[in-house]
């Protein structure tokens, strides 16, 4: 009788943090609001310019969706808890990047389950959704992706900012291009996002002119 006493405990020791902390996912919203827009960041957070697009975003009142690298989030917490403490909504993009469909289930399994291990242990509350690298997903990638708590979202609108096209060609094809419902794909990781952050103002005055608004998405 203790034996079975002691297993069922420790099987509760498993099962409640996910009882306690994970969202259902029918609950999670992977869409904007009406009347509004999602900006979305990925590839960070990077300690040059995530501190730098966050300063913009508290500004102008902005909550985005930050899909972030499990390597950085170990690296860089205390820029995760910035996020969450400015009201942003924090996602995983996986840990080194990769094509998800051109992998092995081994390598699947770490890139989807460390971040997320190492988003809970900064936030207190594992992601709820995962963008994958390149937009590359299928049935396989998104059926282990669900089966681990995170709906596989897609990468949106593509600003193309990682192309560093020059800032008023970035903030013309953004702002044209923005409508309500639409989750927009910028950058705040690895290197040369300079354009990105000085665009940003203009992007998110433009986008107010337009008589839209901003909500983020994937709240765990």
């Amino acid at each position: 009788m203790r034996n079975v006493r002691t297993a069922l405990l420790m099987l509760l020791f498993i099962i409640l943090p996910l009882t306690v902390f994970a969202k259902p996912l029918d609950k999670v919203r992977t869409k904007p609001l009406p009347g509004t827009v999602t900006l979305t960041f990925d590839d960070g957070p990077s300690p040059i310019f995530t501190p730098q697009v966050l300063a913009i975003l508290k500004k102008y009142h902005v909550k985005a969706t930050f899909f972030v690298m499990g390597w950085a989030v170990k690296k860089y917490p205390n820029l995760i808890r910035q996020m969450i403490a400015d009201g942003h909504a924090v996602a995983s993009h996986t840990n080194s990047h990769p094509n998800l469909t051109r992998i092995s289930q081994r390598q699947l399994r770490y890139e989807v389950l460390m971040p997320k291990e190492a988003i809970k242990s900064v936030i207190g509350k594992p992601p709820v959704c995962l963008r994958p690298p390149f937009g590359a997903g299928n049935k396989r990638v998104a059926a282990f992706i669900r089966t681990h708590g995170m709906i596989m979202v897609p990468m949106g609108f593509n600003s193309f900012d990682y192309k560093r096209p020059g800032v008023n060609k970035l903030i013309k094809w953004v702002v044209s291009n923005a409508r309500s419902g639409r989750v927009i794909l910028l950058h705040d990781g690895y290197k040369a996002r300079a354009q990105t952050v000085k665009a940003l103002p203009a992007i998110i005055e433009g986008i107010q002119k337009k008589g839209l608004g901003f909500s983020a998405i994937c709240y765990p």
